[in-house]
């Protein structure tokens, strides 16, 4: 593993979005209900998780859909 994907995993949310995300591929919005969290912080945690590689989004609609 690279640096980069210890840093994005230290934050413990990131890592509950990481552990949830292992189950199944879910949008934005579920997250937030699961996580009891608002929407700009996942969409934050998203994006740090997907630049260290370790989720993928996938557009469907006007949904964003993160595995």
């Amino acid at each position: 593993m690279n640096p980069m994907t210890f840093s994005a995993l230290a934050e413990p949310h990131r890592l509950q979005i990481v552990e949830l995300l292992r189950d199944k591929p879910r949008p934005v919005g579920e997250i937030v209900i699961k996580l009891h969290m608002n929407q700009p912080q996942v969409s934050k945690h998203l994006k740090v998780l997907a630049d260290a590689g370790l989720v993928a989004v996938t557009p469907q609609a006007n949904v964003r859909v993160y595995g």
